[in-house]
């Protein structure tokens, strides 16, 4: 009589559950997916497109006139915290009263802020009660009422003075 050895069932061998394991894994991830793509918002996703693009050359019409005034500009912190904007024409061109600040986050745009300047004095306007952020990467949009010029600018924090010029596209 030979002896043959136990036959251990399928369930209890180590490859089977390893090949298993490989498309599994892939199903669980395909989930995980699935519910990240359901429940997140995607905000740097564009809807309009076509929008965007017509808005690309009304902006820069106004970095065209803001170059014709010569508009420079410094945004700062001021030591309270506030926003402090030093602007000057060139060209001679009168400055406004209030100007409004866009702070847009790069990749956040609930982190967005409007903040709206009042004059100080000729060329120098500050903002009363609203902070500038510490930290991030941020584009800097400065314009009139009017919306007929604006003056952009990229920083990475309000720690230093960030300089603003039209954008020369």
């Amino acid at each position: 009589m030979s002896s043959m050895p136990p036959v251990v069932p399928w369930y209890r061998q180590l490859w089977p559950w390893l090949l298993i394991s490989l498309p599994a894994s892939a199903v669980v991830a395909g989930f995980i997916t699935l519910w990240l793509a359901a429940t997140t918002n995607n905000s740097l996703v564009v809807d309009d497109y076509y929008k965007e693009g017509k808005a690309i050359n009304l902006q820069l019409a106004r970095d065209r006139v803001a170059t014709q005034m010569g508009l420079t500009g410094t945004l700062s912190r001021a030591p309270d915290g506030t926003a402090r904007l030093e602007l000057a024409a060139t060209g001679g061109s009168p400055l406004p009263d209030t100007v409004t600040v866009r702070l847009v986050h790069a990749t956040r745009a609930e982190q967005d802020m409007t903040l709206s300047l009042q004059a100080v004095r000729a060329g120098v306007y500050a903002a009363r009660g609203t902070t500038l952020p510490q930290a991030g990467r941020w584009n800097v949009h400065v314009e009139d009422p009017g919306s007929s010029w604006r003056l952009v600018g990229i920083t990475s924090g309000f720690d230093a003075p960030l300089n603003l010029a039209a954008d020369p596209k």
